[in-house]
Order: structure tokens, then C-alpha cells, then sequence
């Protein structure tokens, strides 16, 4: 059984004789959308646009797998035939002979390269073919311009079979034919003169004549222009009753068609540097090298930011595979990457094209679409490159882009032409660290940089990996002979003379990323005026990442309009998404944005920015800490009237606060020693971050920015939240190891806490500093406070203060030999904690009396409670609770000599350890292990 499909006409397929059911419209839309990339995997995504355009339905994908189902089943007898699903798509596999467009385009190939006697029949059978209008009760956009693409090339095909014909005397049978295609195409110069040709042989000079006068009047009525030299030229040979049109078979025929000339061989120099893009020349050379096209050849739309490389690779792939292009390669700066140029028009670019391919500055229409589609017939019958550099925009690239099969095109540019309709898009991102360094080695000499590696690798990362800050900082060695790569990396390092640094005669990284920005600044897009205020605006802030949410708060809008201002700042690569809703800027571009702050921002403007940034993290921690830490005493934030992202649930407030830690711990460092009012919010976010610091074991982190926030709090006078920075301070200092610093500023807490009467905080203050004495096994200090503590909790009804400080009291017996006591004061504090059904306050209690078992030889004792205890840690995500959990079950289990279960326990804190900062929950943890491999390697009970 053979399988044939239809394409030239109605769209079907056939097993043999019998007409295959193919299904309805869409169905059948989706069969030719395979057809046509026959062999090659189709994304699910670009099927989708050939079928429905901009109008898929909400569940596209669901359809489109129900649509191809059904075709597999109408194919399911035909062993020629398959459809697979692949990772990246969908592809139809069959003999390319099976194909009726295939096989019109390989006898209309075979046709022109034979002598006439051959081609005539060759021609005859692929006009055979042509049974209509292709795909005629289909209708989408992509299928649309595809039917226009196959008419083209069958207008050309016919045009040449008619030569062939009218060579070959052929000119009577031809006479209908001719007034037919002429009706449909009456401004087809080459057309009206081979009826011209045909009428004079058949005696009808005068009609012949008549045509001639058609056709000027319509070339002048409609396009402003005369008939073209070679038709003119026809016109008076025909006049003239020329004995050489005669007819006779070896008489020769003029027929009017563009004026042949040189090949155009138009492409820049190669780089000889050139270095890396192995992966993307190969899937280049791959489409470039393809024997044939089928419907229209590659369109490959190369796009990243400035200074990627783009042009490079695109010259260099054209390069590469030239030879694949006998009829030459065309090139063109298109400008729409060039700072104070406008971009060329598409006019321009098809006028330039056209007299490139021999049609006279007089024949190049004056209307666009003309001369597009004069464009794309001068080329229909021709395999050529076609390389379009920098270009601007989709609207601008659309008419410059050939009809027929046989050419291809590359093009560069900095903006995501994603709807730009069947186009292969190639993202191109910053080198790989190793082929940056290869290229410093080229471009500089590897005997300046073999000798230190090291510096050769941190100016490639100052170069953001980019091959035109590569090139600018070579040239800057080049330049410099006396300076070796480390005295280049150091001027590079100081970010505020980094980009003045990167430059070289008239190219630098600024004035290249200036052209980006004034693109958006002068576009005609809606979005782009405000992506241009944006990207200065991010240049106010000193992050990594922003979200969409974040970005709302700085452009002062709402998260749907800062959506589409992102996306538009993606689409031309002035910001990355790193991950699905996160976006960032490269180094070089975020320095760029800096000075665009500077230059663009008055200090009122940009401390109305940061105070909208500020106040939105505010809310948001506020929302965050409700949801995560529900029972714990949080700082009382200021009060702002800002948008807050509005969580799901814990596990979602969680994760926006370790989503966005980093930042505002950038945006805290970034005010603190500004305004007086943008200080103390940022003294406010500080501490609203203090129990995620203490749950997460960010201790470290915490010391450092609790005392650059103290240093503010003392310099604006607010001496409340000075207080709660000392306490916040004091639990970070105790953490990681620092018991008299912590000691220091916890006395000095308690102090400001009296002074401007603050029970609660006074209490507080007393629980904390006797927990430090208690760390240091200090009960007799601890007592005396813990005892005050409860006193000043129970006066003003804080029952969680009175809850810690039996706790603390409790330890402290303990410490001292007065175990009874100390278990009965744990028992009373749990109960407290029970009451108030807080995990982490349970927690403690339950630590410290498993510890008291431990201690007193009752080991099968503390394992239960423990083991509430790391249950109580894990509920409340405290992970530092966790490490002392489990450190304490390592220790139970050793006593009660069980050292494999208690490595175990001590393996499991080391790993959860391992991401905290907390110096004394780790040591505990590295200690029980080495106890219990001691211990299981001598058999040693307890």
C-alpha cells in the first residue's frame, strides 16, 4: 500500500485508491502543518498558531492532542505513515515522494536545469499536478500566506514552462492559457510579453500592440512607473515586424523580466576571533544545508541583548554555508541598533534588494507592498541567503522576506519576534566561562594571559561573558602593553567607572546599551516609553531579582501593567527571566540602569521610589509573619498604606519571604545610612525579619545587618526600636558563638526598656539575658532574672513570659543538681504552653526536660519527650530547633546503647546544619556523632 497527500488543491491523502477521511477544517489544518515541515519535529506551540492563530481556544493543547489522536487513527493502515510524539514536539514521517507539492518542486527543479526537449514534459507533469488552489476551505493566517507562497512558486514554475513552450513553436496552443493568466495577473510584465510573443506569431500584431498599451497604462495608473526596458524593447521589435520573432524554433525570444547582472555576494567579513557557538552553528548549518525546501525556506531569527554576539555568529554561519547558495547572498544593515540613525525603512531595504538583483532604480515600485512582491518574485526561482542584520522591529522585517522555497534568511536582533509566524527563534545568552577565557586568549595572546588565570577569569565575569566586552577589554590590553590583566580586572572591579572602561574609539558597551534604551524611549510600542522609565527605574535599586509584585511597587502601578512593562523589557533583552515570574539584569546592563537612575531620577523622585518599595515589603512581611510566625511578639511595624501580595497560606507566605530575603536585605543596607524617614523603615524591615532570621538559622547574616540598623536607630533617635535591634542583635550574637557581646547589648536593651517603659520589652529583655548566663552555665546570675521576669509577665498578663521564664528557672535548677525541682517547674511550663497551643514555645519546654532525663540517667524518659520535641520543631519550621532535637535523641540513644540508632539522630542534625549559621547547634551535632562512631566501633554501652 502506498500513501500519497494532497496539497495542491483540496487537502487529503489517499492509501492507494482509496480516499483517507481526514476530518473537518481543523483536522485538516494540523495535517498540513506537518506535511509541510515533513521529517521534522513541529512544537506543540507553533502547531497551535498554524491552526488557530491568534484565536486558539483556552484548552488549545488538549484539542490539538485530540486532532492529531484521530489522525493517527485515520493513518493506522498505512505503513508509510507514522505520527510520533516527541519531547519537543510532533513529527509526521513519510517518503518524501508521497508529497504532491514535493514532487512539483523536485520535477519543476529538474525541468530548469534540462535542455528544453527534456524540460518540456518535466514541466508538464508538474503542472499535471496542480489541481486547484491550494487547501482552498482552510483558513488561518499562517495557512493564508502559506497558499499565497505556493501560488507564487507555481506563477513562477508556469512562467517558465511558457518560455519553454513558446521555444518550441508551441505558441497557438498557448493563446488561452496566456488571456487567462494575464486576466489574473495584468500587471505581470513578463507575463504580457510572452502573450505579446505568442499573438505576433500567431498573426495578431495589432492585439499584440494593444497588450503592450494595457499594460503601460496600468504600470502608470497604478505604480508611477513605465514598462520595463526588456518589454519596452519587445514592444519595438514587434512594431517593427522584427523577421526574428517569426517563430521559428530557433528564432530568439525576449520576454520581458528583471535585468540579470552580477551574483550578489554581499556578506561582511567573517571574524577570524570568532570562538565557541559550537551547539548553535550546528543547528544552523542543519537548516541551511537542507537539500530542498518545502513551502518556504528558514527564517532564523537570532535575538539577545547587545554585545551577545548576534551578528557574529549570523555572518559567521552565512559564512560557513554560502556555497549552499548559488545564487548568491544578500546583506543589510537594517539599523535598528544603531544610536541617533534611524532604522532603514522597508522601502529602503527592497529598493537596495532589488537593484542588487538587476532591476533598475526606475522599476523599483514606490509602494511597499509592490515592491515586496516584486521582491519575491525576482527571487522565487532562485536559492539565496538572505542575512538581515539589527533589525527593529516585525512590521519592518515582514516584507523584506522571500515567497519561495528556495531561500533562506537570517536575522539578527536585539527584540523577541516571537510573532513573527513561522520563524525559528534562537536565544542567544553570554559565552560559557571557558570559551570567554579562549577569546581573551585570542584576542589578547595567551602569553599575557596564560600567566595569571585567575585575573583572565574574573575579567571575563566583568564582562558579563559578553564577546563585545571582550573585545573592549582587549583592546584595552592591546592598547596597553605595560598593563598586565590584573591591573585591568582592578579598574574594572570599581563599578562606577566599569562601563567608561569597557569602550574603544567609537564602540562601548554604553553607547551600545544607549541605543536599547532610546529604541524604548522613541518606539512606537505601546509599552515602550513606560519599559524605558522602568529600566532606569530598576536602576534605583541595588538587587539581584525583582518580581512582578515588586516591580508594581517601584514603577507605582498595578502588578498587571508592571507584567507587560517586564515583558517588554524581556522581549528586548534588556532584563532576563531566570526563572518562571523572576527577572534580573546583567551586571553590565544593571550598571547602565544605575547611571540612567542618576542622570533621570531628582532625589525627591527617588525617595518616593524607594519609600514605595519599602513600604510594599513592609505590608508584605506583615501579611508573611501572621501566617508563619502566628504566636511569636513581632516588632509593631509602622503603618503604611501600600499593596501587599496576598498569600494562599503558610507554606506561600514562607516562600515569598525566602524568595525575596536577599532583596530586602539589599533594600535595608541601601537606606539605612540615607533620609531620616527611609532609615527607619528600614530599621522596621529589619526586625520585621527577625524571627525568619532565628527559624531559618540566618544568624550570621542577621549579626551583621542588626548592627548596621542599630547604628541607625542610635543616629535617628528612636529608642524603641533601638531596643528590639539590641535584643534582635543579642540572639544573633549568642548563635554564633559571641555570649559577652550578646550579654553587652541585651543589658543595654533592658536598660532603654525601663527607661521608656516598656513592660513587655522589659520582660523580654530579662528572659534573654538570663538564657545567655544559662548558656554559659551561669545559674546563679540566671535566677535572679528569671524570677524578675516572671514577676513583671504576670503584672501585665503576658502568660508566654511567664511560660519562659519557669522554663528558665527550671534549667537553671537543673544546672544546679535540683532535678526534682527543675522537672516539676518544666511540667508547669509545658502546661502553660500547652494552653496556649504554641509549638514553639512546647518546643523549648520539651528540649530542656529531655535534656534533664539525659541527665539524670533516665534516657527512656527523654526519648518520648524529644521526640515531641523535634515534632514541635518540624510544625513550626524551626530548623535550628530541629539540630538541637535531634542532637539531644543522638545522645539518648548512645546512653541507652543503641549507637547506630544515635548516629542516625546525629546525621540527620549535621545535614540540617549544614545550611544554618549557628556555630553551637552544629558543634553538638559534629560532637554526637563522633561519640557514637566511637561507640559503635567499641561496642561501648552508653
Amino acid at each position: 500500500m502506498v500513501t500519497t497527500f494532497h496539497l495542491l488543491g483540496d487537502a487529503g491523502a489517499r492509501i492507494d485508491d482509496l480516499r483517507i477521511d481526514v476530518g473537518h477544517a481543523r483536522q485538516r489544518c494540523v495535517l498540513v502543518a506537518l506535511l509541510i515541515d515533513m521529517g521534522q519535529v513541529v512544537s506543540a506551540e507553533r502547531l497551535t498558531d498554524r491552526v488557530w492563530g491568534d484565536q486558539a481556544p483556552q484548552r488549545s493543547r488538549s484539542v490539538l492532542h485530540s486532532y492529531l489522536s484521530r489522525l493517527r487513527q485515520a493513518f493506522r493502515g498505512a505503513e508509510d505513515v507514522a505520527i510520533h510524539r516527541q519531547p519537543t514536539g510532533y513529527v509526521l514521517t513519510a517518503a518524501a515522494s508521497a508529497i504532491d507539492l514535493r514532487r512539483f518542486q523536485d520535477l519543476v527543479k529538474r525541468a530548469r536545469g534540462a535542455p528544453d526537449e527534456q524540460a518540456l514534459p518535466l514541466f508538464e507533469q508538474a503542472m499535471d499536478l496542480w489541481r486547484g488552489e491550494p487547501f482552498p476551505r482552510l483558513d488561518t493566517p499562517w495557512l493564508n500566506q502559506l497558499r499565497e507562497m505556493l501560488q507564487q512558486q507555481m506563477l513562477a514554475a508556469r512562467l517558465d514552462h511558457l518560455d519553454v513552450a513558446l521555444r518550441a513553436g508551441q505558441h497557438g496552443r498557448l493563446l488561452p492559457t496566456l488571456r487567462s493568466l494575464v486576466e489574473t495577473y495584468p500587471l505581470d510584465e513578463r507575463l504580457t510579453g510572452q502573450l505579446m510573443l505568442a499573438l505576433y506569431r500567431s498573426g495578431q500584431q495589432a492585439e499584440a500592440l494593444d497588450q503592450y498599451q494595457r499594460v503601460g497604462r496600468l504600470l502608470a495608473d497604478d505604480l508611477g512607473v513605465d514598462p520595463n526596458p526588456d518589454l519596452r524593447q519587445l514592444h519595438l521589435r514587434i512594431l517593427n515586424a522584427d523577421p526574428a520573432l517569426a517563430g521559428s524554433e530557433d528564432a530568439p525570444v525576449t520576454v520581458a523580466h528583471p535585468r540579470t547582472g552580477p551574483t550578489p555576494r554581499q556578506l561582511p567579513l567573517d571574524i577570524a576571533t570568532f570562538v565557541g557557538r559550537e551547539t548553535e552553528l550546528t543547528g544552523l548549518g542543519n537548516l541551511l544545508q537542507a537539500d530542498d525546501f518545502i513551502g518556504s525556506g528558514p527564517v532564523v531569527v537570532i535575538h539577545g541583548p547587545a554585545g551577545v554576539g548576534k551578528s557574529a555568529l549570523a555572518v559567521r554561519a552565512a559564512s560557513l554555508w554560502s556555497s549552499a547558495f548559488p545564487d548568491g547572498q544578500l546583506y543589510l544593515n537594517l539599523r535598528g541598533a544603531t544610536l541617533g540613525v534611524e532604522p532603514l525603512t522597508s522601502a529602503d531595504a527592497l529598493g537596495r534588494f532589488l537593484r542588487a538583483l538587476g532591476v533598475s532604480a526606475a522599476d523599483v515600485p514606490r509602494d511597499v507592498e509592490e515592491s515586496a512582491a516584486l521582491f519575491r518574485t525576482v527571487v522565487a526561482d532562485r536559492r539565496m541567503l538572505i542575512l538581515l542584520d539589527n533589525a527593529a522591529t516585525p512590521a519592518q522585517l515582514r516584507p523584506l522576506l522571500p515567497g519561495s522555497g528556495g531561500n533562506a534568511v537570517l536575522v539578527t536582533t536585539r527584540t523577541n519576534m516571537a510573532i513573527l509566524d513561522g520563524a525559528t527563534h534562537l536565544h542567544l545568552g553570554p559565552l560559557s566561562s571557558d570559551v570567554a577565557r579562549t577569546m581573551l586568549d585570542r584576542l589578547v595572546g595567551d602569553d599575557r594571559t596564560a600567566t595569571d588565570r585567575n585575573a583572565t577569569r574574573r575579567l571575563a565575569e566583568l564582562c558579563d561573558h559578553l564577546p563585545l566586552g571582550l573585545h573592549l577589554a582587549a583592546a584595552r590590553l592591546r592598547a596597553r602593553p605595560s598593563w598586565n590583566v590584573a591591573h585591568l580586572v582592578g579598574r574594572l572591579a570599581d563599578e562606577q567607572r566599569r562601563l567608561g572602561e569597557l569602550a574603544a574609539g567609537d564602540v562601548a558597551v554604553r553607547s551600545s546599551l544607549r541605543v536599547s534604551h532610546a529604541a524604548l524611549e522613541n518606539g512606537t510600542h505601546p509599552g515602550d516609553r513606560a519599559a524605558a522609565h522602568a529600566l532606569s527605574a530598576l536602576g534605583l535599586l541595588r538587587m539581584a531579582s525583582i518580581d512582578v509584585n515588586l516591580a508594581a511597587a517601584l514603577f507605582d502601578t498595578a502588578p498587571p501593567a508592571a507584567d507587560r512593562i517586564i515583558q517588554r523589557l524581556v522581549d528586548v533583552h534588556l532584563i532576563e527571566e531566570s526563572e518562571p515570574g523572576r527577572y534580573h539584569l546583567h551586571d553590565l546592563v544593571r550598571l547602565f540602569a544605575h547611571e540612567l537612575a542618576a542622570e533621570l531620577f531628582s532625589a525627591d523622585e527617588t525617595a518616593a521610589a524607594l519609600g514605595r518599595v519599602l513600604g510594599f515589603y513592609l505590608a508584605t512581611a506583615r501579611q508573611a509573619n501572621g501566617l508563619v510566625y502566628p504566636r511569636r511578639a513581632h516588632y509593631p511595624v509602622p503603618a503604611i498604606a501600600a499593596e501587599s501580595v496576598r498569600f494562599s497560606g503558610r507554606d506561600d507566605a514562607y516562600g515569598w519571604l525566602e524568595a525575596e530575603r536577599t532583596n530586602m536585605v539589599a533594600i535595608i543596607r541601601q537606606v539605612l545610612s540615607g533620609q531620616d524617614d527611609q532609615a527607619r523603615l528600614g530599621v522596621g524591615l529589619t526586625l520585621a525579619l527577625h524571627w525568619f532570621f532565628v527559624f531559618e538559622g540566618y544568624r550570621r547574616e542577621q549579626s551583621v545587618l542588626a548592627e548596621e540598623a542599630l547604628g541607625t536607630a542610635v543616629r535617628i533617635g528612636d529608642r524603641a526600636a533601638e531596643a528590639y535591634v539590641r535584643g534582635s542583635l543579642a540572639g544573633a550574637l549568642m548563635d554564633t558563638g559571641r555570649q559577652d557581646d550578646a550579654i553587652t547589648q541585651v543589658t543595654a536593651e533592658l536598660s532603654i526598656c525601663r527607661e521608656i517603659g516598656d513592660r513587655f520589652g522589659e520582660q523580654r529583655a530579662l528572659g534573654n539575658l538570663a538564657h545567655i548566663h544559662l548558656s554559659l552555665r551561669r545559674p546563679e546570675a540566671a535566677i535572679p532574672l528569671v524570677k524578675r521576669q516572671y514577676e513583671v509577665a504576670e503584672e501585665i498578663g503576658a502568660e508566654i513570659g511567664m511560660a519562659y521564664a519557669l522554663s528558665g528557672l527550671g534549667k537553671a535548677y537543673h544546672q544546679l543538681g535540683r532535678s526534682e525541682e527543675a522537672v516539676g517547674l518544666f511540667q508547669r511550663s509545658l502546661a502553660w504552653h500547652e494552653r496556649m497551643d504554641d509549638d514553639l514555645s512546647r518546643y523549648g519546654a520539651l528540649t530542656e526536660l529531655g535534656q534533664l532525663y539525659i541527665d539524670i540517667g533516665q534516657s527512656d524518659e527523654a526519648v518520648p519527650v524529644l521526640t515531641r520535641s523535634l515534632e514541635c520543631a518540624r510544625r513550626s519550621g524551626y530548623r535550628m530547633g530541629e539540630v538541637w532535637a535531634l542532637a539531644r535523641l543522638a545522645r539518648a540513644a548512645r546512653s541507652l546503647g543503641l549507637p547506630a540508632k544515635a548516629l542516625r539522630h546525629a546525621e540527620a542534625a549535621i545535614a540540617i546544619s549544614g545550611t544554618l549559621t549557628i556555630t553551637r547547634a552544629r558543634s553538638a551535632a559534629l560532637a554526637e556523632r563522633a561519640a557514637a562512631r566511637s561507640a559503635e566501633a567499641a561496642g561501648v554501652i552508653g
